[in-house]
């Protein structure tokens, strides 16, 4: 995140379709460098500036960037303690994803796996980084977060979130981040092994809440699964990653309103 990012100069307005065909393309994009045309402007948000997180209401118009549900949140206080209810995960391992540098984090469209909890299956869309993390708990950022996005048969928005820590080396990490595109808005598209259960701790319990996208349009209804037990990567891995997107990629925490946070070990 050290390449810069172009900052407009004014305040435009941009209209968000809330059909299900479009929440599907935000689900896919979530996480990119999203812009839409106006007759005469072209518009982006960023993680700085005059189109930094403080601004994404009102440069991004009829969207939930504003709204009273919104996501990340710091983890903490009093929680829910609930049964625990398995995150049961059927990921590919053998395919060929597209590996993408789009201006705000790196996202690998991966549409090979679902998961389920009770009787609702969420297909893997994709998942991408981001540095610091997102979430915090207790107040503590950690250095890196993966985010994998999911949706289910109705178009509902479920994502998996993990916390990395500095320690041993990460082998996911080790595989994708030499085949990364240098250039922003590049996709390099590799056939490969990998095995996304590496990017989730082997103990699963988890925090639970509902919140939104994390980036433009912000689209609250969505089921966070944020793990309980980070994942490592060493500093080498992490500072690798963290080059090709722009420094800080992270939304500051939202506040947690009226909503509950259930643990679930």
């Amino acid at each position: 995140m050290l390449f810069s990012i172009f900052v407009v100069a004014f305040t435009v307005t941009i209209s968000c379709n809330n059909s299900a065909e479009k929440e599907e393309e935000h689900v896919h994009d979530e996480g990119t460098h999203e812009h839409e045309k106006t007759e005469k402007h072209e518009v982006h948000w960023s993680y700085e500036g005059e189109t930094g997180p403080e601004h994404w209401a009102h440069i991004v118009a009829d969207c939930d960037c504003g709204g009273k549900a919104q996501s990340p949140i710091d983890i903490s206080g009093d929680l829910v303690d609930k049964d625990f209810a398995e995150l049961r995960l059927d990921y590919q391992t053998d395919s060929t994803l597209d590996i993408v540098n789009n201006g705000h984090t790196i996202k690998l469209d991966y549409p090979f796996g679902t998961f389920k909890i009770g009787e609702e299956i969420y297909k893997l869309a994709q998942f991408h980084f981001h540095a610091g993390s997102e979430h915090t708990i207790n107040g503590t950022r950690y250095p890196l977060e993966v985010h994998l996005v999911h949706l289910n048969n109705s178009n509902n928005i479920a994502v998996i979130g993990v916390l990395f820590e500095e320690g041993e080396e990460n082998v996911f990490l080790k595989k994708i981040y030499e085949k990364v595109p240098d250039e922003t808005n590049e996709t390099i598209s590799e056939a490969m092994v990998i095995d996304v259960k590496n990017l989730l701790p082997k103990k699963k319990t988890y925090y639970h809440y509902m919140g939104s996208l994390t980036t433009p349009p912000c689209t609250e209804g969505v089921k966070w699964f944020v793990m309980k037990n980070t994942i490592t990567a060493s500093k080498e891995q992490i500072e690798r990653i963290s080059k090709f997107m722009p420094a800080n990629n992270y939304r500051p925490v939202q506040p947690l309103n009226d909503r509950k946070i259930e643990v679930y070990d």
